[in-house]
Formats: C-alpha cells, sequence, structure tokens
C-alpha cells in the first residue's frame, strides 16, 4: 500500500457553519471530532440529507459520541484498547445504505465507548463508557428506551469484575463485547445496541445456542420467527455450520423492539446463500431477486458471470489485519459470510440479510466501488454513484483507493417485500492506519 499526501478534506457548508460555535476540548475529543465528525459531514451531505437534519447530526455527534470515541493514537500508534469495528482497531464503523429509484441513501455509524478505564482491572470488558453514553442519551431523549439492552446485559454477562480481571491476568484477550449504532432517519435519532455475550470462562468466545436461547425465551417465550430460525439450524446442512456470535436490539419500547441475530458461515458459495436467505425453502423469494443478489455479490467480489454456484469465493489467503490479536476469540469474523435474522413478534419467519466481508474478499477500494457502482446503474439507482465514489476520495485521505483495500468493510443485503433489495456499504475510517497518525 502506498501512503500519499492529499490535500485536506474540504470542509462541508454546514461543518464550516457549526464549528465556528463549537469551542476545543482536550486533544482527545478534538482528534476524533476532527477525524469523525468531518467524516460523517461528508457523508451526510453526499447523501443528500436537508442542512437541518445535517446540523442536527453533527451536533449529536459532538455532544454525545466524540467524548466517548477514547484516547487519540499515541507514539507509535499505540492505543490502550482496540475495537472489533474496525480490523486496525478503528472503534467507529460508518455505513451508506443505497438509495432506491424513490429514496435517497440513508447514513448510520457504529461505535465503541472508550475510557481510560478501559480493559483494566476496573472495566475488563469495556463496558462502562458505552453503557454510561446510553443511560445519558435515555434521559435526555424521550424516545431511547433501553429495556431490552438492559436485559440482555443481565442475562448474557456475568457480572463479578474481579473474576473477569482473573482470567485477563491469566492471559484471556478480552476484545469488544457491546457497541452502538446512530442513525438519523425523517422520524428523527434512531439507536441500536449490539452484544457479543462473554460468561466466565467461556470456550473459544462462543455462547452455546442453548444459552443465547434461555435469555431469549425470557422476553418472548413463544415466537413462531425464531422456532422458524432453530429449525432451519437444526435441520438444514447449511443451518447446521452458522455459528451464533452477536444480537442487536433496538432502544425503543419493547412492543415496538426487534432483535437480530447474527451468525457466521464458513461457506460463501451462492448456493449456500440460496440455502439461507431461503431459509432451506421455508421462505419464497422470487427467482429474480435471488438472480439480483448473485449479480451483486459477483460485481463486489470481481468475479465473471459464469463463476460457479458451488464454488467458494476467493480469498486473500494470507489475511492479517493490524489487529488481528484482537480477534483471538472470534477468528471467525475474518473469514466466511455474516448474516442476521431478523425476530420480531407477529410474522411466521425471520428477515434475513447476508453480509459479504469485503475487507477480505474481493477486489481493492476502487474496483470494489466501480463493482458496486456498475450493478446499481445497471439496476436504475445510480443516481447517488458520483457522490458516493467522491465521498470515498474525502475519506480516504492517506492513500488511494485503488492502492490497498479495508476502506469499504462489508457489503449487505436484504430482501424487500417489493421486489427490490435492500443494500448497504459499510465503510472503515482506517482511524489507525500509520499514514494517518
Amino acid at each position: 500500500m502506498t501512503a500519499v499526501k492529499k490535500a485536506p478534506i474540504t470542509p462541508t457548508k454546514t461543518w464550516t457553519r457549526i464549528s465556528q460555535w463549537l469551542p476545543p476540548r482536550n486533544a482527545d475529543m478534538d482528534y476524533w471530532w476532527k477525524l469523525t465528525g468531518l467524516h460523517l459531514a461528508k457523508m451526510l451531505e453526499a447523501a443528500g440529507y436537508s442542512e437541518d437534519v445535517q446540523v442536527d447530526a453533527l451536533i449529536f455527534h459532538y455532544h454525545w459520541i466524540v467524548p466517548y470515541l477514547g484516547p487519540a493514537p499515541g507514539p507509535n500508534n499505540h492505543v490502550q484498547w482496540k475495537s472489533l469495528l474496525g480490523v486496525e482497531g478503528s472503534p467507529i464503523e460508518y455505513s451508506w445504505k443505497w438509495n432506491t429509484p424513490t429514496s435517497k441513501p440513508d447514513i448510520r455509524y457504529t461505535m465503541e465507548g472508550i475510557s481510560p478505564y478501559s480493559g483494566t482491572a476496573l472495566d475488563p470488558l469495556n463496558h462502562q463508557a458505552t453503557i454510561e453514553m446510553l443511560h445519558r442519551i435515555a434521559a435526555a431523549v424521550p424516545t431511547v428506551d433501553l429495556t431490552w439492552t438492559n436485559h440482555f446485559l443481565a442475562t448474557l454477562f456475568d457480572h463479578d469484575r474481579s473474576k473477569y480481571a482473573r482470567e485477563a491476568a491469566a492471559g484471556t484477550h478480552f476484545a469488544t463485547t457491546i457497541v452502538v449504532a446512530a442513525e438519523w432517519l425523517p422520524r428523527g435519532l434512531s439507536l441500536k445496541t449490539y452484544l457479543v455475550p462473554r460468561r466466565l470462562g467461556q470456550k473459544d468466545g462462543m455462547l452455546p445456542l442453548a444459552q443465547w436461547e434461555e435469555s431469549l425465551a425470557l422476553l418472548s417465550p413463544n415466537c413462531a420467527a425464531r422456532a422458524a430460525m432453530h429449525e432451519f439450524l437444526q435441520t438444514s446442512p447449511e443451518g447446521r455450520l452458522m455459528n451464533p456470535y452477536m444480537l442487536a436490539v433496538d432502544n425503543v419500547a419493547p412492543e415496538k423492539s426487534r432483535l437480530k441475530f447474527y451468525m457466521q458461515t464458513p461457506h460463501t458459495s451462492f448456493a449456500s446463500v440460496r440455502e439461507v436467505m431461503t431459509l432451506g425453502g421455508r421462505i419464497p423469494v422470487p427467482e429474480s431477486q435471488l438472480q439480483d443478489l448473485r449479480t451483486l455479490l459477483l460485481a463486489v467480489s470481481g468475479l465473471p458471470a459464469d463463476f460457479p454456484d458451488e464454488q467458494e469465493v476467493p480469498c486473500q489467503e494470507q489475511y492479517q489485519p493490524s489487529a488481528i490479536d484482537n480477534f483471538v476469540e472470534l477468528p471467525i469474523l475474518l473469514s466466511g459470510y455474516l448474516y442476521y435474522f431478523d425476530i420480531a413478534p407477529g410474522p411466521a419467519v425471520p428477515g434475513i440479510k447476508v453480509y459479504t466481508p469485503v475487507r477480505r474478499y474481493g477486489p481493492d477500494d476502487r474496483a470494489l466501488a466501480d463493482g458496486i457502482m456498475g450493478w446499481m446503474e445497471a439496476h436504475g439507482r445510480g443516481e447517488y454513484c458520483q457522490r458516493y465514489s467522491k465521498m470515498l476520495e474525502d475519506l480516504t485521505q492517506h492513500r488511494k483507493l485503488e492502492d490497498g483495500k479495508g476502506m469499504q468493510t462489508y457489503v449487505s443485503c436484504l430482501f424487500k417485500g417489493n421486489g427490490e433489495l435492500d443494500i448497504t456499504s459499510y465503510i472503515g475510517p482506517e482511524a489507525f492506519d500509520a499514514a494517518l497518525v
């Protein structure tokens, strides 16, 4: 990868408007505001958000998110706690939900709170900063409800910090177990909490499915969609390969919340994707949608149209991200495809989303961007392609897009009832890249 010296990012009009009234605070907060705040400003502008919403989102980010992003990188790029959100340890990841022919893109970001006590005996799992942030936001924003977040914190973790500290002292490497996503939608702020369970003595970083179910059943003993998911996991050859590792909840009143259950599979063939996305034939999906998904996955993987459906997607054989030690308990996150199962009251089957980790699979960032933009153009969704390309160039200040990969981390897809594909690109700021700090 070739480091380059680009011109500084040109601030957006909204960034310039509000920054004059936002005082500097300390070196750590100022570092994160100037990096992530400007990234967010560029993304919101590229996605066509109104100036009023841009102001709201940036002010929220300045006051509520930036103070919890932790210390800025120190000498030799040293940080006390490296997050699983970025393969180099960044505590934030952005996403660009692509427009449809009738809608604009949506911007979201996910962050892990970090404090001076992260990873110490006081906070061995690094929960304190994120939980404090969530409770402060809930006290200020009436629509934020932490009932489900509190339930899973109580049932998927143990609560004797001294025992976790002893495991760490004995050589256990703890990593990210809680992150929060913020999104500005037409109805206002939306927050989600993501939890990666970690019980004392847990082997290989994986919680057995039965223990997940104990916690889930306390909230909803009888759920048809969850039962359909379990049947698939137990009876399908593809289902039996899946590894549960994370869940997410909407931070709203429980009767309005949904639960997303995240799993990994080692398989990347389209035959495997078809089996999972149809829940082994339990979900009727039009063949046209399946073929659209197939061409999307080929486009972002840099593969030809005649690539066999039964063949695994080729990848970098020696994938060695700089924060690879972070993945020692969850090495599954460095290979295979990811899925979530959207469990909500009422439906008989879950909604399913597939994630391809393009940080490992497929071409460099420029070719990857060209691939997904080409697919969008071919499907009548190309209105924001050039804005997306320019936004990526602005965010990648330390190298050329064609000189490496990792700025675009995942591409996800969910089938919508109207025949369209709900597609999202995930973007890592590479904040701890040596060329940036």
